[in-house]
């Protein structure tokens, strides 16, 4: 008994021992993880709603403006009092014209107040969350565009099915419902805020120096055994189901994507086509598609996203589909040397190109009439 007793004790002693250690080590070191929480409580809590759905939304910290909680999501281009709507959906291609003024008074200018442009471009939106976007911009804002313009970037495919593959719910009826992201995950990935919500929510929940560290040092404890288990999953059970998605997986389906690959990415476009068909309010949709680099320059790339779309959309007569692969081969001075139009990714347009870009999109559509 006297010997049951001692181990006990010493391994309480230990325990209070590793507490007060982290605890002590967590007081005075847990600001270096509270850097780019959230400011305040409608922000946080707008994303926690939305990310449960959408993945993600966009973030503060990559604006040099303070963003409304709805800014997270869309932001509306300007102040007409039209009841005709134009949406504007897509990824970073979409959501830079926020922050490039040129690009975006130009694009004002050509439609006159005669719409308004609703700006619900997101980093990394590939069709599955542009789908589920468009539903809650419906339900929950009253959005209904006559025009939707919607821009499907080459990485869509990579994203489809190395970032959101497995997070995509489907309800009874096979309907797409949500894209949610993952709790503590062992692939983090650039857009996973789960980490930056909790410390946000204690950090402006909690007053106290003392209370946030015991709720710090709780979230790193939790946190730990999570990811045990899911190491634990993928290294032993072999049924983790989520991948690690950088650079180097994501242009992968572009070096070589195989049949599944390329069937799986068409029925997501044709999931997110027959969603916005359905519509009776939307009378037309513009889809634009634009090479990258390395699709101009070299045979590196085997597969253009661009030809993927257009078999998918010949199927559906609201559906415009412009294509820049096309567009540069018919007309190679649409960009004096398409070398040199880019940034350092070779994924986006540079400035000076993008406002190119954003004109013949404009001249082909005829400004959305």
């Amino acid at each position: 008994m006297k010997k049951l007793f001692f181990y006990i004790l010493s391994l309480f002693l230990a325990l209070l021992f590793f507490y007060l250690f982290f605890f002590i080590y967590f007081f005075f070191t847990f600001e270096k993880d509270f850097k780019y929480n959230f400011k305040d409580i409608e922000s946080l809590n707008f994303y926690k709603k939305y990310s449960k759905l959408i993945n993600h939304l966009r973030f503060q910290p990559d604006y040099k403006y303070n963003l409304s909680p709805e800014e997270q999501l869309f932001t509306k281009l300007n102040n007409s009092n039209q009841s005709k709507k134009i949406l504007l959906q897509g990824d970073s291609w979409i959501e830079v014209i926020l922050k490039r003024e040129k690009a975006k008074n130009y694009f004002l200018d050509s439609i006159k107040g005669e719409a308004q442009i609703i700006n619900a471009g997101i980093s990394s939106y590939s069709p599955s969350l542009m789908n589920v976007q468009f539903d809650i911009l419906e339900k929950d804002f009253n959005i209904k565009p006559e025009i939707l313009l919607v821009y499907i970037d080459q990485t869509d495919i990579g994203d489809e099915i190395c970032r959101y593959k497995s997070l995509r719910e489907i309800d009874k009826n096979g309907n797409l419902i949500k894209v949610s992201y993952e709790d503590f995950p062992i692939y983090k990935g650039p857009f996973n805020l789960h980490e930056i919500m909790i410390l946000s929510e204690i950090d402006i929940k909690t007053a106290s120096r003392l209370a946030k560290t015991h709720k710090y040092f709780n979230y790193k404890f939790t946190k730990t055994l999570n990811r045990i288990n899911k190491i634990y999953q993928k290294e032993i059970k072999k049924n983790y189901p989520h991948k690690k998605c950088g650079w180097t997986q994501i242009e992968s389906y572009l070096l070589s994507a195989n049949i599944e690959d390329i069937q799986y990415f068409k029925n997501v476009l044709k999931e997110f086509f027959l969603k916005l068909d359905s519509k009776s309010y939307l009378k037309k949709i513009i889809v634009l598609t634009h090479p990258h680099k390395l699709h101009l320059t070299s045979t590196k790339y085997k597969t253009d996203v661009s030809d993927l779309v257009k078999t998918v959309a010949k199927d559906f007569t609201k559906i415009q589909h412009v294509n820049f692969t096309e567009i540069i081969k018919k007309t190679p001075d649409l960009y004096e040397n398409v070398n040199n139009i880019w940034l350092y990714d070779q994924i986006h347009l540079d400035r000076p190109n993008y406002l190119i870009f954003i004109k013949e999109v404009l001249k082909i559509t005829e400004n959305f009439k």
